[in-house]
């Protein structure tokens, strides 16, 4: 089974539910067999979330599973502007279901004695949709245009971040990726300085890979969702 969560500000043209499929298939989450994958997305400008579900698991978690969980857990706490309580509130009430054989808790007490560590759980699979977003979605360019766009694209994450999330090891982690990526924009900065002072053009060494730019180096295990899940507003 593979958890994703994608923060994102809006998805602008698209519907929540068209932009998560088209996530999901880049992303392939879930096992190509299994196709275990869910993707939980939040544009928290337009005020909407989504939970997207594997076509392997959607017998276990039905749309309408889905939406009690979102109504219960996630929408209850955003609106108070919890958005770290609500996504760890859905994310173990989808492993209490995946992995026991007793029924979620729709009471959000009930999952808020949950152990420390799964708040580190929640915050790896937040960090990896921080992470990989920007270099997805900039997909076009030389990887020095993709390293500036990036870079302030995590910057400004981490900025709203400090504003949205009260809990400490999101700031935590956004900041970690936030200096990781600068580093790596840094680097990529001296890199083309060196070829440009050496005669030489800089190019990516994976341009002439076929199709590695689309999937935005994130990927899963090759997974695909039939458009099950279900949709909230706030």
């Amino acid at each position: 089974m593979q958890i994703a969560v994608l923060i994102v500000p809006t998805t602008k043209d698209e519907t929540i539910e068209q932009y998560a499929t088209r996530v999901f298939d880049n992303w392939r989450l879930g096992d190509a067999k299994r196709n275990d994958g869910i993707l939980i997305i939040v544009a928290w400008s337009d005020r909407t979330v989504r939970i997207q579900v594997g076509y392997g698991l959607e017998e276990k978690v039905t749309d309408a599973l889905a939406g009690d969980i979102i109504r219960s857990n996630m929408i209850p706490a955003f609106k108070q502007q919890k958005f770290a309580q609500g996504l760890e509130l859905a994310i173990n009430a989808l492993n209490n279901q995946l992995t026991s054989q007793h029924q979620y808790p729709t009471n959000p007490s009930e999952s808020e004695s949950a152990s420390s560590s799964d708040h580190y759980y929640f915050a790896i699979f937040w960090v990896f949709a921080v992470m990989f977003f920007p270099f997805w979605f900039f997909h076009q360019g030389s990887n020095f245009c993709r390293a500036c766009k990036s870079g302030v694209c995590i910057s400004a994450i981490y900025l709203l971040d400090l504003f949205l999330f009260s809990d400490k090891i999101f700031s935590i982690a956004v900041f970690s990726f936030f200096f990781t990526f600068t580093i790596f924009m840094v680097f990529t900065c001296l890199c083309v300085l060196q070829k440009r002072a050496s005669g030489k053009s800089y190019h990516s060494d994976n341009s002439g890979s076929g199709g590695g730019s689309s999937g935005g180096g994130f990927s899963g295990g090759g997974g695909s969702s039939g458009g099950g899940g279900a949709s909230g507003r706030w």
